[in-house]
């Protein structure tokens, strides 16, 4: 069985890796990462004082459900970006996008069950057919036209 049959990752699939991590970086998500966390531990513990005064018991695991998906969503955002980054890198560099899409398409395989029946919104990536879709609008906004004389 050759090698692409049992989904290894050729080269350009992980350079795609290598420029979507050099994105978070040149992005600045790690710093951001950490205002972000700052953030979402402050409206934690005024969502639980708050809540848990109402609903003692359970306001603090509202609290912390609440304060998960804002992070989700700051998190899937990021992932983006950094998804933008990658592709802008791997079109400039002619390898364009195919192997950014195909690895995520061998991860989706990979983790299929993984987040089965968790909402969208909780979760910390976005989903493979978002990533894809917006790797690929962004491409055709940055690819020239094909000239056809």
């Amino acid at each position: 069985m050759n090698r692409k049959a049992r989904g290894e990752v050729s080269a350009e699939e992980l350079a795609s890796v290598i420029a979507h991590e050099l994105g978070h970086v040149a992005l600045g998500h790690m710093r951001r990462r950490m205002i972000d966390f700052t953030g979402q531990n402050a409206v934690f513990v005024m969502l639980s004082a708050i809540l848990n005064r109402y609903l003692p018991f359970i306001g603090i695991w509202i609290a912390n459900f609440l304060a998960s998906a804002l992070m989700a969503r700051l998190s899937r955002r990021d992932e983006f970006e950094a998804d933008a980054y990658a592709s802008a890198l791997l079109i400039k560099a002619g390898i364009g996008t195919a192997p950014q899409k195909s690895l995520f398409r061998k991860l989706e395989a990979l983790t299929a069950n993984h987040s089965e029946g968790v909402p969208a919104w909780m979760l910390s990536h976005p989903k493979t057919a978002e990533r894809i879709a917006a790797i690929e609008a962004n491409e055709a906004r940055w690819m020239p036209p094909l000239q056809i004389s």
